[in-house]
């Protein structure tokens, strides 16, 4: 690894060292034990394939020639940065797939936060079309199918095979669901996007659609007749149904009716901090591509799920992931740091029970990003972080990838049979 990437990585551990201030006991067995547990982290990974990250110096010298040139052209920094992400997606396919020194970073990056088992989305809320998912879908796949270094997961046992040949899993997210939800058939959209190797679907983003609302709605409507058909089919299939973002009754009636444990790939606990209080992240939701059209809520439901929603979770055999976003996980400007994150795992243990609560941190690993006790390459340190607040070693294990292990081999161990799109 690189001096520069490897001395930023060391900054997040010193952060989170400084924070915690573990003792030497401490951070030694958490640390072993991080390294010998399996690691999942249900909604967070390496990118292959957005303009987000890290790039290998090829491409990285690419870009840096592109914005000296937009600079001297005297575009503002808007508009400079709008045409470099824009280049970024254009040419980041190919240097995933062919550039020996960036198949190597991501490996890297994954052994530097000790996952074994990551997510990422295939359709990004911004790719919220048929089109633009496809696309994204393309690439991606185009890229695993060279990438030696990490098995994309299909069936549970892709997940063995990641073990057995020491490399990183991944599985593929769609959180741009309009790919589907607003097609004329979105059943058989289901079906194309699972050929393509599509394993966890969000329902909804902020958008109320043919399937269910979202947590941006001021009318949660529930879970519509074709929603419950577009669950019964993920279910046969083997997608796991993601109620990230669903309202509350959406998600109620979601877990209700699906055949399979639900997941909830990235929240927090409501009880511990309600979202709904921060304007930040209304407004912030708002100014993104996908909010295009979407009317300005005059007043919201909550992002973070409350008790009932995680009691149904667990009742149904289901699991919560909870993510470490600053912003969500409690007030902007003190909530950067691993005390505020582990009070809504401690919450969600309480609630649910220890087989059902993991961690989807909604994170990926941003070198320009200041050095945080969150950092996605700390996820040792939050193993560490937990030794610290008495969890057991089993207890540990569990959150920190045997429970959502348990729930993916299940969902995900179907052969299907009938008819397909």
């Amino acid at each position: 690894m690189k001096k520069h990437l490897r001395k930023r990585i060391d900054d997040g551990h010193q952060v989170f060292l400084d924070e915690l201030k573990p003792t030497k006991a401490q951070r030694e067995h958490g640390l072993e034990l991080h390294a010998d547990s399996f690691v999942a982290d249900a909604q967070g990974g390496v990118p292959v394939s957005t303009p987000v990250g890290l790039a290998a110096d090829r491409l990285q010298g690419d870009i840096n020639r592109l914005r000296k040139a937009l600079e001297a052209d005297g575009l503002d920094a808007t508009e400079v940065s709008r045409r470099l992400d824009a280049e970024w997606k254009r040419r980041k396919t190919f240097e995933s797939a062919f550039d020996p020194a960036w198949q190597k970073l991501v490996v890297e990056l994954y052994e530097a936060a000790g996952v074994d088992l990551g997510c990422e989305d295939v359709a990004h809320p911004g790719e919220n079309s048929f089109d633009d998912a496809l696309r994204h879908v393309a690439r991606n796949n185009f890229i695993y199918d060279r990438a030696d270094g990490v098995v994309r997961v299909g069936h549970a046992v892709d997940i063995e095979l990641a073990l057995e040949t020491g490399r990183p899993a991944v599985i593929q997210h769609m959180a741009g669901v309009g790919a589907f939800a607003e097609a004329d058939d979105p059943l058989a959209r289901i079906d194309l996007f699972y050929t393509l190797g599509v394993r966890m679907m969000q329902l909804t983003y902020i958008q109320h659609n043919t399937l269910c609302s979202s947590w941006m709605q001021d009318d949660d409507q529930g879970l519509t007749d074709l929603g419950r058909k577009a669950i019964a089919r993920m279910n046969e299939l083997g997608i796991m149904v993601d109620i990230a973002h669903c309202g509350d009754r959406s998600s109620l009636e979601i877990i209700e009716a699906s055949s399979e444990p639900v997941l909830l790939s990235h929240t927090a606990c409501r009880t511990v901090y309600d979202d709904a209080t921060n304007p930040f992240y209304v407004e912030a939701v708002m100014r993104q591509d996908y909010a295009r059209g979407v009317p300005h809520p005059k007043k919201t439901g909550s992002r973070n799920a409350s008790d009932e929603i995680l009691r149904a979770l667990a009742t149904r055999g289901g699991v919560a992931a909870i993510y470490s976003i600053d912003y969500v996980i409690g007030p902007r400007e003190t909530s950067n740091n691993f005390a505020a994150f582990v009070r809504h795992l401690e919450h969600a243990v309480k609630v649910m029970g220890i087989d059902h609560v993991a961690i989807g941190s909604d994170r990926t690993h941003f070198q320009n990003w200041k050095p945080s006790s969150l950092d996605w390459t700390n996820w040792p340190y939050w193993t560490v972080g937990l030794v610290c607040r008495g969890f057991s070693d089993s207890d540990i294990r569990k959150l920190i990838g045997g429970n959502y292990l348990r729930y993916a081999q299940r969902v995900l161990d179907k052969r299907a049979w009938g008819p397909l799109m």
